[in-house]
């Protein structure tokens, strides 16, 4: 049951900073070639959030190691400042909004590390076992007092 959780890990692990190449993908679809994409980079981000979400759950039901669990949620924090805080201050605080593509930076950095991580936690556990050890109990041997 938790190699398959952990299956499912490692591919929402690896779709999430493919989404944000998607991201950025749109963000410069906007910027150069002179017609607004921005009204897909916005949703398009905000549905992406379930993606870290999905994530941080996944480490629980897969029985993840917590440096496994707190780069889930250091990730799922980052997005929620990224997504949803940046872009609220930045409306009052316009330098702030100068973070959300150093932010879109970090979380792809971040979100490279886990799936990379994911894909060597998977590779470990589909491996084959190698034989285990007899921890069968033994009778002792007699005694040379015990075979007179």
């Amino acid at each position: 049951m938790y190699k398959g959780i952990r299956v499912l890990y490692m591919i929402d692990a690896w779709l999430f900073p493919a989404a944000i190449l998607v991201q950025v993908f749109f963000a410069g679809l906007s910027l150069f070639t002179r017609q607004s994409y921005w009204g897909v980079h916005d949703p398009f981000g905000h549905i992406i959030g379930f993606l870290p979400l999905l994530l941080v759950l996944l480490t629980y039901l897969g029985r993840l190691q917590p440096p496994a669990k707190r780069l889930a949620w250091t990730l799922l924090g980052v997005y929620f400042i990224q997504a949803d805080l940046l872009t609220l201050l930045s409306s009052t605080v316009p330098l702030l909004g100068a973070l959300h593509p150093v932010l879109a930076l970090v979380l792809f950095a971040l979100a490279l590390t886990i799936a990379f991580q994911a894909r060597a936690l998977v590779a470990a556990g589909i491996q084959t076992p190698s034989p285990a050890r007899s921890f069968t109990m033994r009778t002792p041997s007699p005694t040379i007092e015990e075979r007179n």
